[in-house]
């Protein structure tokens, strides 16, 4: 394997770690084709990052050929708990899921996010609403979901759990 800086490393690990499916050091060795001791390296960075980050934010402001770092305390619904922040998210602005959400989660448990896996539908106004914001791709007549809709079916079910059926 050649070698890799840690940064490209990093990044590679969390591309691959990002569809939420648990992994082994191993696995992620082999699909990253990253060195077994790489990926422990970025794995302990990623984890401190986070650690640090969970109460803080970065602000990077670049400013006449200057660029300024600061470390701040989060504030607002940000400096709360992720359950706390979906709980105030769904009470005060969406307290229940949209039709644009049912149809994205439901083409994300149907596996149809890639054009080999696309689910064949008649044409709707809700689909090609979904098609104009790119959260779904049209192939013929067969749908799936584009990276950001496979995003925001995610967030949807993070958001309502009820959805997953």
């Amino acid at each position: 394997m050649p070698r890799t800086d840690l940064t490209s490393a990093t990044l590679q690990i969390m591309k691959t770690l990002q569809n939420g499916e648990p992994y082994t050091l191993n696995k992620i060795s082999e699909e990253t084709e990253l060195n077994f001791r790489t990926v422990q390296k970025a794995l302990k960075l990623i984890e401190a990052c986070q650690e640090h980050l969970e109460s803080k934010k970065i602000s990077i402001t670049h400013e006449n050929h200057t660029v300024r770092i600061q470390m701040k305390s989060k504030s607002g619904i940000t400096s709360m708990p992720t359950g706390i922040q979906k709980m105030l998210i769904r009470t005060s602005y969406y307290p229940t899921p949209g039709r644009n959400e049912e149809l994205l989660v439901y083409l994300l448990q149907n596996n149809a996010t890639k054009s080999t896996s696309a689910i064949q539908a008649d044409s709707s106004k809700l689909l090609d609403e979904l098609v104009a914001a790119e959260h779904v791709i049209k192939k013929g007549r067969k749908y799936y979901l584009s990276e950001m809709g496979t995003i925001t079916a995610k967030g949807a079910v993070s958001l309502y759990p009820e959805l997953v059926q």
